[in-house]
């Protein structure tokens, strides 16, 4: 992804920041509130040190938050979900993500530390030591068990649809 490309909020974007109808976690509201059509993605990064925020950055992308300018066309205004309906997983629509191992993984722990905090060391650790696609597999959906219990249904299958974007298969 390229370090020069502008980004603006979508009418997605715009609607969460109004209503926080997607009720996204603090880091990634930060962001999607610092994206102003004017600001170059290393900009972005470099306002924003935090670790996970390249992949907050993508994930945003991904999501239909933001978009590239000059890119793809905004997201109508229709597709924004009321506060109250039950949000399909998030699955990207949008520009597509990056199939690897790699990314699966560092998808994978940006999440869990956005859903779980600190209590998400030994969870990441599981997933950094996956070598294989079945070992990798295989923490991933321990995981989405474990937010499935403390962060809900909602949070869990977020978490699946952002990972299984991004597993090759097998």
């Amino acid at each position: 992804m390229s370090s020069e490309h502008i980004y603006r909020k979508t009418e997605k974007g715009k609607t969460e920041i109004a209503t926080r109808a997607n009720k996204l976690g603090l880091r990634e509201r930060t962001m999607l509130i610092m994206v102003d059509d004017k600001s170059t993605r290393r900009e972005l990064l470099s306002k924003n040190s935090h670790p996970t925020s390249e992949g907050i950055l993508n994930n945003l992308l991904a999501d239909c938050y933001i978009e590239i300018v000059g890119g793809a066309a905004p997201v109508p205004a229709n597709n924004a979900a009321p506060a109250d309906a039950a949000a399909p997983p998030a699955v990207p629509a949008g520009p597509p993500v990056e199939v690897s191992m790699v990314s699966a993984s560092r998808f994978g722990c940006q999440a869990i530390v956005t859903y779980l905090g600190p209590s998400a060391d030994d969870l990441t650790a599981m997933i950094e030591k996956a070598n294989d696609l079945p070992s990798l597999t295989a923490a991933m959906e321990k995981c989405r068990s474990v937010i499935q219990s403390l962060a809900g249904k909602k949070k869990s299958e977020e978490f699946w649809a952002g990972v299984s974007a991004r597993l090759p298969k097998a």
